[in-house]
């Protein structure tokens, strides 16, 4: 199981929870797949919050993370209240605690993540893989299942020491170009803009595409989501009044992504790569729980993943978790 640490956490996590509270501490990526939460973010940088719109007297703190797993370990730890995450480390989170730990409020943008082949390797076809070195951003996290999961499909063993018939090799996005530039990773797993980018700086191929696959979702505590029921429901509304905000302004909302982009990997990010990614992701607020399940699927058929409970339980239904807080 990949997340033996959270396990530790668990006691925590179900401490008791400070309802006064007026900080909501919110997570995401330096991803342009976490484009709701790079706007939202940019916002409150420049002292007019969406979120605080909908929360007066509430201040939001950002947090970033390479990779899902270190957000999930965060909510367990209670370092965050709500982060964007894809569906994978998610899943696993709410395994490992039983159910416990965590609830998705909302669906935030199916695709926008694909598998690229490093130009002059000779791979066209599952079966070149073999001997190959293919990079995910972390162990556990949403593309590294997908990754292993087609790799399993197509015939190919892979196992968590990195043996088998090829290797996946957990590396953070930011180190993905170089690592191709120089011939130490034949293939890449990874989300926008990492992907544009392979394709634009090392000449990468695109091989597999996920167009309609579940990328990232909005996750939160449920300690905290007990505690602050009539936040959880402004939250969920300026989610999804900000995605629709979000498609209904394109261009300003690229901007902001790319000024929030350049803030957080101290390097500039060029317009262009953010309008390549652009194209490739599908805002949503829907969770997509047929899609759930196949995530599930595949992180047990690559050994990441045991027994889950139902997986519905995972969609936050709030006149649940009232009645679960009834002594």
């Amino acid at each position: 199981m990949v997340f033996t640490a959270a396990v530790a956490l668990l006691g925590v996590s179900c401490s008791r929870e400070d309802a006064d509270s007026r900080v909501v501490r919110m997570g995401c990526f330096p991803n342009v797949t976490h484009v709701q939460a790079l706007v939202a973010r940019n916002m409150s940088r420049h002292g007019d919050g969406w979120f605080e719109r909908y929360l007066p007297g509430y201040s939001f703190e950002w947090y970033t993370y390479n990779a899902g797993p270190t957000a999930m370990e965060a909510l367990f730890g209670k370092t965050a209240d709500l982060t964007y995450v894809g569906p994978s480390p998610a899943i696993n989170a709410y395994a490992v605690s039983n159910g416990r730990a965590l609830r998705l409020l909302c669906g935030a943008v199916n695709g926008g993540s694909a598998l690229l082949v490093a130009p002059g390797k000779g791979i066209s076809q599952p079966a070149d893989f073999k001997g190959r070195n293919i990079a995910t951003p972390q162990l556990g996290n949403t593309q590294d299942v997908s990754c292993r999961a087609w790799l399993a499909k197509n015939g190919l063993k892979t196992t968590l020491e990195g043996a088998g018939d090829c290797r996946v090799s957990p590396t953070p996005n930011a180190m993905q170009l170089q690592l191709m530039k120089q011939g130490d990773i034949d293939a890449c797993w990874t989300v926008e803009p990492w992907v544009s980018r392979l394709e634009r700086d090392a000449g990468a191929a695109l091989l597999v595409q996920e167009p309609d696959v579940v990328t990232t979702v909005l996750a939160a505590r449920t300690g905290w989501l007990k505690a602050h029921p009539q936040e959880a429901a402004a939250i969920i509304r300026a989610q999804r009044e900000l995605t629709q905000w979000i498609q209904e302004h394109p261009q300003e909302a690229q901007r902001r992504v790319v000024e929030e982009l350049t803030e957080l990997t101290q390097a500039p990010m060029e317009p262009q790569l953010v309008a390549s990614a652009w194209a490739r992701l599908k805002l949503t607020d829907d969770i997509d729980l047929p899609g759930l399940r196949q995530f599930v699927q595949d992180a047990q058929a690559c050994d990441l993943l045991d027994r889950v409970p139902d997986i519905r339980g995972i969609i936050y239904q709030p006149q649940e978790e009232k009645e679960d807080n009834r002594p």
